[in-house]
């Protein structure tokens, strides 16, 4: 599972197929999707499952951990490449009645072809514009990981999210492989004007019997993840 404890630890360029002309800006290239204006900030609750079970005979660990996670652009600043970058400070607590502590801090980038973040020191290609279908890229070009190929999977679409309602999302599928011993899954939704709303990642090491019957006791090693909305706005 080459990817788990990456994706596990952080509880995510080429993009020649999304826009040829550099020199033509789009009209509507879909930048609201990935704001980037300091003060911004989105609160995620956050499910996460860790699974090792390889002897199906012996009972396993299939262990639950729920917390939430707070992300603020703090400030801009100039990168190596003389690009303007966001510095994302990070907090989290185990329930809402915590107080928030700052955990770790990330940073993101917006370009005209590309929006970038960099999570647990990898820099990840989150999306490409202009956004639209088909367009696909790799998501892994400014890391070491290896190719994981990005595409759109919906568009402009209506959700809505503890009962907050989203009137434009799309949908960028990362991962999507399924066979006998292996269960492979990770996309991310963004709404206009607010970014990310909906994470969810799976890797999971299966046994045979799990097509059938995708029970936990059939699941040899692996996580599960997901973050999902509960604010947003301007602090």
């Amino acid at each position: 599972m080459s990817l788990r404890c990456i994706l596990y630890l952080s509880v995510l360029v080429c993009v020649s197929c999304v826009r040829d002309d550099g020199d033509t800006e789009p009209a509507n290239a879909g930048y609201g999707f990935f704001p980037i204006a300091v003060g911004t900030f989105v609160e995620y609750r956050a499910d996460s499952v860790y699974h090792d079970q390889p002897d199906p005979n012996i009972p396993g660990i299939h262990d639950t951990t729920v917390f939430f996670i707070r992300e603020v652009i703090e400030s801009e600043f100039l990168d190596a490449m003389g690009e303007t970058s966001q510095r994302i400070e990070r907090y989290t607590r185990s329930n809402e009645e915590e107080e928030w502590n700052l955990s770790d801090v990330w940073f993101a980038k917006r370009t005209d072809r590309n929006a970038q973040k960099v999570e647990e020191n990898n820099r990840f290609v989150k999306l490409g514009f202009p956004v639209s279908a088909p367009a696909t890229w790799d998501g892994n070009a400014l890391n070491t990981l290896g190719p994981w190929i990005y595409q759109y999977d919906s568009l402009f679409q209506e959700r809505t999210y503890n009962e907050i309602v989203f009137p434009q999302t799309i949908k960028v599928l990362q991962r999507d492989n399924k066979n006998f011993v292996e269960d492979e899954l990770a996309f991310e939704i963004y709404a206009a004007d607010v970014g990310l709303i909906y994470r969810y990642f799976r890797d999971l090491d299966t046994r045979l019997d799990y097509t059938n019957f995708p029970t936990a006791a059939n699941i040899r090693l692996g996580v599960e993840f997901k973050w999902e909305i509960l604010d947003y706005g301007v602090q």
